[in-house]
């Protein structure tokens, strides 16, 4: 099993119920890390959570789709740790909606967040990644790009753009010892869902996500996983 001793992990979308558990996770297994999405006031908790505990971390607020906001991140984590080892693109967005009722603003956002976000951070990522070693990047899909629903065909499209993107950048990075990894995990039990009405008793847990990033980052190197798809077995 590979350590994850002092590596550098870059969770964007770190506050939501993937992202915290994941965070704890990595803390405990003594990397270095970089937390973003929208919510300063829960970022800062975590920082002063870890920092208590001992744990190297730099939080920032960015908007995914914001390319500047993007790009000083990444030159943040640049200047502070000289590179990076990981990227887990975690921020997502899903607008329930019948085509003829959506917005266009809602179609953008869609888009804008789940593909543009993937793209930008990935972007930023490949010139700090640490090429001796070899990096990660782990995007999330969704079971929703496999095999489409009639609630939010666009966030259908979204997630299967996103394991487009990620097949053929992987393909791109390959000679600079990147791995890129699309998870596809079926419904999670998290606050994504807000007050729609689904039987989240019978999804994924985030831990059960969580257990499956953290067994891809600790294989061996020479090892690569493309596309892994899950669900809850009571789904």
């Amino acid at each position: 099993m590979r350590s994850l001793q002092n590596k550098v992990a870059i969770v964007i979308g770190a506050t939501g119920g993937l992202g915290t558990i994941l965070t704890e996770e990595l803390a405990s297994q003594g990397v270095k890390l970089v937390l973003a999405s929208t919510n300063p006031k829960k970022l800062n908790q975590m920082k002063e959570k870890y920092e208590s505990e001992g744990v190297s971390i730099i939080v920032s607020t960015i908007d995914v789709t914001n390319e500047e906001e993007v790009k000083t991140l990444f030159h943040l984590v640049q200047q502070t740790y000289g590179q990076a080892d990981i990227l887990v693109n975690l921020a997502g967005l899903s607008i329930p909606a019948k085509v003829e009722a959506m917005a266009e603003e809602q179609y953008d956002s869609t888009m804008d967040v789940n593909v543009k976000g993937t793209y930008l951070c990935c972007k930023h990522f490949i010139p700090i990644s640490n090429k001796e070693d070899g990096a990660h990047i782990i995007n999330i899909g969704s079971m929703a790009a496999k095999r489409a629903n009639p609630n939010a065909p666009m966030y259908c499209t979204a997630k299967a753009a996103v394991n487009m993107f990620s097949q053929g950048l992987a393909m791109q990075v390959m000679d600079q010892n990147i791995r890129v990894t699309t998870l596809n995990p079926g419904g999670v039990d998290t606050a994504f869902w807000g007050d729609r009405q689904v039987a989240r008793e019978k999804f994924l847990k985030a831990s059960d996500v969580v257990d499956v990033m953290l067994f891809i980052l600790t294989r061996d190197t020479r090892v690569v996983f493309h596309d892994i798809a899950f669900e809850s077995f009571f789904a």
